[in-house]
């Protein structure tokens, strides 16, 4: 079938496939710098905007079971990246934060990944560029929405 004789949508569903597959095939063979896997990432990105979180909120957040989230928090605990703190509102709770060292490397992490965006991208203009982070921001915020609507 010819690009423009399908429907919008199945080629949606098609190149979101496509693109999570070769940007994350892309990223791995030019990582330059330091480095991290996704979930630690998003984590330490969620703990660095949002502040002390618990568990439950990440889980929530991220549509994962806690106890994947509780893997992840253990291997980041493991390396030093985040701390427990108590819930000054619930003594039972425990809240995960960032330790010193985690915005330095989160900072490395996050310019390496900027850089090989920029990298792959060289032969876009400025404005497609922009327009492709636009639209992504507002496909993220569209599927967002409608989770947290269905939960």
């Amino acid at each position: 079938m010819d690009r423009n004789e399908k429907s919008p949508f199945s080629m949606i569903e098609s190149q979101i496939s496509i693109f999570i597959r070769r940007a994350e095939a892309a990223r791995l063979s030019n990582i330059m710098g330091k480095e991290m896997d996704r979930s630690s990432y998003l984590i330490l990105q969620h703990l660095e905007k949002a502040g002390p979180t618990g568990i439950k909120t990440l889980s929530t957040t991220f549509q994962l079971d806690i106890s994947t989230v509780s893997r992840q928090i253990a291997a980041l605990e493991s390396k030093r990246l985040i701390s427990r703190l108590t819930d000054p509102f619930d003594a039972r709770i425990s809240l995960l934060q960032l330790t010193e060292d985690a915005p330095p490397l989160l900072a490395e992490v996050r310019e390496s990944r900027e850089a090989f965006f920029k990298d792959l991208l060289t032969d876009w203009s400025e404005e497609e560029v922009r327009a492709f982070g636009d639209l992504l921001l507002k496909f993220n915020e569209t599927a967002e929405h409608r989770i947290r609507a269905r939960s």
